[in-house]
């Protein structure tokens, strides 16, 4: 008995716990760095950006803020 109280008590701590890390830690970042297939928007400026390339293959896009988050 004392396990499943245990066990239900754990659920529920990581359940609140990330919960509460994706709703406060959504950070939206206004470029992106494509290269090749991959898709990188950790950039807060072009010039970041533009830095963080690894030739000339790669290139610097303006992230559109999603649907589901307002703008900041």
């Amino acid at each position: 008995m004392i396990r499943v109280l245990a066990t239900g008590t754990l659920l529920a701590a990581c359940l609140a716990g990330s919960s509460a890390f994706a709703q406060g830690s959504y950070q939206h970042h206004t470029v992106c760095l494509i290269s090749g297939t991959n898709k990188e928007c950790a950039f807060d400026s072009m010039a970041q950006c533009q830095a963080s390339k690894h030739g000339n293959a790669d290139s610097c896009v303006m992230n559109s803020a999603p649907s589901n988050h307002p703008p900041e």
